[in-house]
């Protein structure tokens, strides 16, 4: 599904890593690690097109990722960053996002799947209705994580699912994410959590 050879990312002078060789088969869970700055982040960039590879290249599902392919190769690519900045004012608002953007369009959004996928995650069904900003960064990572379990892609990219999570909630989103491997959803994550770590198929420490 993920085949990363020889890949090179730079800024500037700056080399971040070089040489890296990965792959990752269909329903398997990768997971990258190591000290901050080291270009886990900037190599999860790299897979979506967002940066380009200094040297290398990345194939998904069969194409090369470049400019003529990059469209397609997006939608076959659930997003969750870190960090989640989404322009809505409420939970509703941002559950159908993902929805409403050409890459997934013809995607079916279900509230009955949603609210099983919220109580896989130990999320209240009543944090639909309420406002973004009465919910915490942990609860929007794990709402996204069951956004993203709906919309079915075949891979799924995250950056450090766990780091906002208390060990019960964090044993769940893994518990969770290891689960859409099962299904057959090809996963690539950015994680320090050992737990996590311990439930994937491959470890690459930059």
């Amino acid at each position: 599904m993920l085949k990363i050879e020889n890949a090179c990312i730079t800024y500037g002078e700056t080399e971040i890593f070089n040489g890296l060789t990965l792959e990752i088969k269909k329903g398997e869970l990768a997971c990258v690690s190591g000290e901050s700055g080291c270009g886990k982040t900037s190599l999860l960039n790299a897979v979506m097109g967002f940066i380009p590879l200094s040297s290398g290249t990345i194939t998904i599902d069969g194409m090369l990722l470049n400019e003529e392919n990059i469209d397609l190769i997006r939608k076959k690519i659930a997003w969750i960053p870190q960090e989640l900045a989404l322009p809505c004012e409420w939970v509703k608002e941002m559950v159908h996002l993902p929805f409403n953007l050409k890459a997934n369009k013809g995607v079916h959004f279900s509230k009955e799947k949603l609210f099983e996928a919220f109580k896989e995650l130990n999320l209240e069904e009543e944090l639909y209705n309420k406002r973004v900003s009465e919910i915490s960064g942990g609860q929007r990572q794990r709402i996204m994580i069951a956004v993203a379990a709906l919309l079915e892609k075949p891979l799924l990219i995250i950056d450090e699912p766990t780091s906002a999570l208390d060990a019960s909630s964090a044993e769940r989103v893994a518990n969770f994410i290891n689960m859409l491997a099962m299904k057959g959803m090809t996963i690539l994550a950015v994680s320090h959590d050992r737990t996590f770590k311990l439930g994937c198929d491959i470890v690459i420490y930059l």
